[in-house]
């Protein structure tokens, strides 16, 4: 390196100021705060438009004079293990560890793969111990699941993709894979709550594609919003 071009390097790192830890730990959690907020707010707006407020959904008419109606616990059960399975999305997508570079490649990898198949294990495991609730819905094939999916979690995604912008992750479209599953994670969590559905086609469509769909997002805003290169 000549001494000219060290010499930009050494006054551009010097001109970029370093936020404080205090700074960054008020900043991530006004983001949280934005991204739950842009979460439910989207929840409740779907709610009010598609199904007249109804949040939590335990039944329907599946077919002429056939009505399925969900368990209280079935809905405790599978949502509180979406919940769980979210959380450690978070905890693999925004927590750095040790390490200011962010997960291993593995660690992103398995996570990736993991993820969604605990949450589509969970949902059908705990349905099927109830039966009713694995009947075919017909007129339900998950297209609004999809959309609600996709909604809810278009404000988390960006404000963990913000969260990230400055912890410079090695594998840049890894992290935002894993951010956008991360997101779908939390959207999932909504939509048992207000889906009475556990048709595996209707959850193969509604519920499991929508996290792939982030995920793919998340690589290509990460590629682009955290890369070093882009920097």
């Amino acid at each position: 390196m000549s001494a000219d071009l060290r010499a930009r390097v050494l006054a551009a790192a010097a001109a970029e100021a370093v936020p404080t830890r205090a700074a960054v730990t008020r900043r991530n959690i006004f983001i949280s705060m934005v991204a739950v907020a842009a979460g439910m707010g989207a929840f409740l707006i779907f709610a009010v438009l598609m199904s007249e407020g109804q949040l939590l959904r335990l039944g329907g008419e599946v077919a002429l004079h056939q009505h399925v109606e969900r368990s209280v616990w079935l809905v405790v059960m599978t949502a509180g293990g979406a919940l769980g399975v979210a959380a450690t999305a978070l905890w693999l997508a925004l927590w750095r560890n040790r390490s200011m570079l962010g997960r291993s490649r593995s660690w992103l990898l398995y996570g990736g793969v993991l993820i969604p198949i605990g949450l589509f294990a969970w949902k059908v495991s705990c349905s099927l111990a109830f039966g009713a609730a694995m009947v075919p819905w017909p007129e339900r094939s998950g297209l609004r699941c999809l959309s609600l999916s996709l909604l809810v979690a278009v404000g988390p995604l960006l404000s963990f993709l913000a969260m990230r912008r400055r912890s410079a992750p090695v594998h840049p479209a890894l992290n935002g894979a894993a951010i956008g599953l991360a997101a779908g994670a939390c959207a999932w969590v909504g939509v048992d709550l207000w889906c009475p559905v556990a048709y595996v086609p209707h959850l193969i469509l509604g519920h499991l594609l929508p996290l792939f769909v982030l995920a793919g997002v998340g690589a290509l805003l990460g590629q682009a919003l955290l890369s070093l290169r882009r920097r």
